[in-house]
């Protein structure tokens, strides 16, 4: 099968590596307290690789991004290796996605899984997912949009807002993701962490729209022991 580039993929990719080469994407992880050095891993949703270029600077272990886009993998191959400093471990990629990964229990001691859960076809079920992979003791990172993210694009999209409003209600109604690009709660979102054992440590956010929180980012740590509610 062979995989068409679109604008969308060119947009992506823009901004992508415009956030790595402004600092952000280090901030974000500065701001969560992530060090990956000496560690084995795993960023599920890597997109084109801009994360995986600067945890590549920490000098981990063991360095791998998953996705599922073969278009983002095949840019992500070509420029990681020639963005990473020489001393950095050069990240594998891999075709993959949630809410199966294709690694045994407790691989990894850091996961980072960024703007993802608003696509993924189960919040708890994906959660449980990386919570399987990551070690004991060990970090898992994530993010998403809350409900003020839409308020940003009213001008820009006409139907998108909407769509992912809609999203959201059918989902928390039925509790399946019919449409793509819901939003999620946070606080919701912790709960769901820390009933499965991995307690949240850091919440954040970039910013508020109207008193609602655009996009989030959550920091929890896997318990040694974990509850039954993981299995």
């Amino acid at each position: 099968m062979k995989h068409k580039s679109t604008k969308w993929h060119a947009a992506y990719i823009q901004n992508a590596y415009r956030e790595l080469e402004r600092g952000i994407t280090r901030r974000q992880l500065d701001t969560l307290q992530i060090d990956a050095t000496g560690k084995k891993v795993l960023d599920v949703g890597c997109g084109p690789g801009n994360l995986l270029v600067a945890l590549a600077a920490d000098v981990p272990e063991r360095l791998i991004g998953v996705d599922m886009d073969e278009i983002f993998l095949l840019f992500g191959r070509s420029q990681i290796e020639k963005l990473s400093e020489q001393s950095s471990e050069v990240p594998a990629l891999m075709r993959a996605a949630l809410p199966t990964l294709p690694f045994a229990d407790e691989t990894f001691d850091l996961v980072t899984c960024f703007l993802v859960m608003p696509h993924v076809p189960d919040d708890r079920v994906a959660l449980v997912e990386l919570a399987r992979v990551l070690k004991p003791g060990g970090t898992l990172a994530i993010s998403g949009h809350g409900f003020g993210f839409p308020l940003r694009y009213l001008k820009r999209f006409r139907l998108k807002p909407l769509q992912m409003y809609l999203a959201t209600l059918i989902y928390r109604c039925t509790g399946k993701k019919w449409i793509r690009n819901t939003l999620q709660n946070d606080k919701k979102m912790s709960d769901i962490l820390n009933s499965i054992g991995v307690v949240s440590e850091i919440r954040h956010y970039n910013k508020r729209v109207f008193g609602c929180v655009a996009t989030y980012w959550i920091k929890a740590i896997k318990r040694e022991t974990t509850p039954n509610a993981i299995q």
